[in-house]
Formats: structure tokens, sequence, C-alpha cells
């Protein structure tokens, strides 16, 4: 796997960048390559001090980095699409942060144009914790029923796991306020039973991957009406590194509104913020 920035010269981008450097030293051939979009954004001087100080910490992590240099073609989403359409499996990271007024973190951004592309897996970030430095010790993995989520979650756990020391799994099963205002103690356990089996299963065969050997794996069964609160409630409570969740392909394509969860969660969340999709090669 090819492990992609898609950095655009920000403060943002240089948080990310310590997060595509950590995910590169998972990767076996441990290399990190930085594509820019060019733009008139930012002067060639100051790009490449920040591309020169991305190098410095690469090198720390053991990691070689490859400086790609592209041109749009209908915008930054076509031109980094061109650019890697050669490769045939790469992780493109992005990075997602606050656009101001009530527009949001996602909404009609470049990387909510990535994750709806299926060219290329995607994982966008919101860094709200820049002094971890992106080293992930515990790791905080909301799942739901999609296999294809699943394998996509198994391989960012891959990527992670030389750094990882905890990665705590949760399921929540989600119900309209009335049905839960309603909900008796038998049918909450029951879903509470389908839950924790369903995390087992998930939980057994992550076991099973010699590069997730030795690592803790807990598992959580939540009932709630907003599933977005209850990932903020729990992140709090384990003090985790990063929340990865997937974005499915329904939620990519409505889009993402102010009052989203994925917003909410976004907007709100007591740590790092990673958004997952894979490509139509990976079954996303």
């Amino acid at each position: 796997m090819s492990i992609c920035l898609a950095y655009d010269g920000s403060v943002n981008g240089d948080w990310v960048a310590r997060h595509a450097v950590r995910l590169a030293a998972g990767e076996a051939s441990q290399r990190l390559r930085i594509v820019h979009v060019e733009t008139a954004e930012i002067a060639a001087a100051r790009l490449a001090g920040k591309f020169d100080n991305i190098r410095l910490i690469a090198a720390r992590a053991g990691v070689e980095v490859d400086v790609e240099i592209c041109a749009m073609k209908e915008g930054v989403v076509g031109g980094l699409v061109e650019h890697l359409a050669g490769d045939p499996d790469v992780l493109v990271i992005a990075g997602v942060r606050a656009q101001g007024g009530r527009r949001g973190f996602l909404a009609d951004t470049v990387s909510w144009q990535l994750l709806k592309d299926t060219t290329f897996d995607v994982v966008a970030y919101r860094v709200v914790q820049p002094g971890t430095l992106g080293v992930v010790r515990r790791l905080l993995l909301p799942l739901a029923g999609h296999s294809a989520g699943h394998r996509a979650a198994a391989r960012m756990l891959g990527l992670l796991a030389h750094d990882l020391r905890t990665a705590r799994l949760l399921n929540i099963v989600e119900l309209p306020a009335q049905r839960l205002r309603g909900l008796t103690a038998p049918e909450a356990a029951a879903l509470r039973h389908r839950a924790t089996a369903f995390l087992e299963g998930i939980e057994s065969g992550l076991g099973e991957v010699p590069a997730l050997e030795g690592l803790r794996l807990e598992a959580a069964a939540r009932i709630s009406d907003d599933w977005s609160r209850e990932v903020i409630i729990d992140a709090a409570q384990q003090k985790s590194d990063l929340i990865a969740l997937e974005a499915s392909r329904q939620s990519l394509e409505r889009g993402f509104r102010y009052g989203d969860p994925f917003e909410s969660l976004l907007r709100d969340a007591p740590c790092d913020v990673a958004i997952y999709r894979s490509g139509a090669n990976h079954g996303g």
C-alpha cells in the first residue's frame, strides 16, 4: 500500500502530516508520498521549508519522504485523482478543519470530495490535540454492521499497531428517542446481547491478525438515541487519543449538514478524529 498525504501547506496540514508519518511508519515500505496541488495560496519558498520540516519529522520515525507537485484539473480533487490514477493501491490522507460560520467541517470540502470518490482509500483527520504529535496509544473504534468497513478498520489498526496499546471497539444501537424511552429492561438486555456478540465476532477476527499480536482489545455496547454523543462521551471517559470511524456511502452521498452526527462529532470530540472510507478495490 502507498501512503499519500494530500498536503495544502496550512498549519492544519502540518498537524495532519504527523498522523501521516505515523501511518507510513507502520507500512512495510515505510515511505510517505506528499502530493501538493499547485495553487497561488502559498509561496514556493515557504512551501519548500514546510516540506523540509516534514522530512525531518519523518526521518526520526524511519520514514522516507517523496514530494510530488501536480497541477489542478477542474479543481484540487481532479488534480489529485489524475496524479494518483496509476497507483493501484493507495491510501490518501487529508485534513479536516472548521470552515467558519455554520458551514461545518466536511460539507463541500476537498476531504468530503475525496471521501466520496471511490478511486482509492481515504482517511480524513480532524486534529484536536496537536500535542500528541500523531502518536495514538488509545484508539476508539466505533463499528457498525458493514463488512467493508470492518476490513478498512482492520487495515487502519495494522498501520497504527506499532504505536497502539489499546483499541476499544464500540457498537451503538441507535433507536428513536420515543422508542428508547419506552424500552423495557429485557428488550434492552437483548439488544446489548446482540451488540456484544457482534463485537466479539470482530474481536475474534482481529485477534488472528499477526500485526495486532499483543494489542489489548476492549469492547463495549451502548443503546442511545444519538450515536455521536455516545462516541464523544466514551472517548472522554477512556481518554482516547483518536476516534476512527467509517463514513458510509449513504452518508457521503447525502452530504454533511451542520447538524449531521458526523459534524457534531468533529465539532465536539475531545480528541483527534479520523474518518475513513475504502475505495472500490476494497469494497468501499
